[in-house]
């Protein structure tokens, strides 16, 4: 999940105990350029570990600068692991080039929830999660931080990859927010298949029930719904930016995304697919429930 206040990203708490993350002693990188491949990108990632700063272990690789209570070598896994996560993403929906991010993306991976809960103030999940904090102004990211607490293999697996997509998407939007419906659904599915799935399968009693959302009324969301909705909201979401990724590809979808929050979605929709709210409707819901649908196309991995 990540978090924002309207339209301009923020973090919703400030951790005192990470003040001095990008102080005199990160290396500065520039605007160099990094080509990305994932599928090279964990040998060629180069981890360094730097002093302890307020009782926590700190080690950096090229795009992130990772908090811990872990040896070296766990740590090491970590930042590869997030670095594998963003050149997928970054692949996936915007090219196979990317800037490295100056400053560094933070994650803070806490050895519980209470640690995590008193540090965030956002509430534990009891087998673990997350969430991430973006903060920028006038369209330009200054700071990503991603925030985990859980199992190791629950993290690397899933939360990891969930939230790094988060830091991706920021500041791609060219100064317009990421919407929520588009934000949860393009970072589920950086996840496993089956992680995507326990999403997906309750779509069909929702549909019985009626209790799935308009597809117009949801990508013009402006946050996310009543707690009682959010099961509903993130697996129509993740559905959705699925299926409209397979209908026109990442190029069509990220320009209908990002006109739809500038000229708004029902223009946005007749010119990128050539469909009105209702026919979008009928055209998904054709795609979710169909006999025999193939499954969704993940993009991440575990450990």
């Amino acid at each position: 999940m990540s978090q924002c206040r309207g339209g301009t990203l923020l973090a919703i708490l400030s951790l005192v105990l990470f003040h001095s993350a990008h102080g005199p002693s990160a290396r500065a990188d520039g605007d160099r350029k990094a080509p990305v491949n994932a599928n090279t990108v964990e040998s060629a990632v180069r981890v360094r570990h730097l002093d302890e700063e307020n009782g926590w272990f700190v080690a950096e690789s090229p795009n992130f600068r990772l908090y811990h209570q872990q040896t070296e070598e766990q740590a090491a896994v970590v930042l590869r692991a997030a670095e594998r996560a963003r050149a997928a993403q970054q692949r996936k929906w915007f090219g196979n080039d990317a800037t490295i991010w100056t400053p560094k993306c933070r994650i803070c991976f806490y050895p519980g929830g209470e640690s995590y809960s008193s540090a965030t103030g956002a509430p534990a999940n009891p087998g673990g999660g997350g969430h991430t904090d973006i903060r920028a102004e006038d369209g330009r990211v200054f700071d990503r931080c991603v925030h985990l607490h859980g199992p190791r293999r629950l993290v690397l697996g899933g939360v990891l990859p969930h939230e790094v997509t988060h830091a991706v998407l920021a500041g791609h939007f060219g100064g317009e927010r990421v919407p929520r419906w588009a934000d949860e659904g393009m970072a589920i599915l950086a996840e496993p298949q089956p992680r995507i799935d326990l999403h997906l399968r309750q779509l069909p009693r929702w549909h019985y029930e009626e209790r799935l959302f308009d597809s117009g009324d949801l990508i013009q969301m402006h946050d996310y719904p009543h707690p009682s909705a959010i099961p509903v909201f993130y697996a129509q979401s993740v559905s959705l930016v699925d299926f409209l990724f397979h209908e026109k590809g990442a190029k069509c979808f990220i320009a209908f995304v990002r006109d739809g929050e500038r000229m708004g979605y029902k223009t946005a929709l007749r010119r990128h697919y050539g469909w009105s709210f209702a026919e979008l409707d009928r055209q998904w819901q054709r795609h979710a429930f169909r006999t025999g649908k193939r499954n969704l196309t993940s993009v991440g991995g575990s450990e």
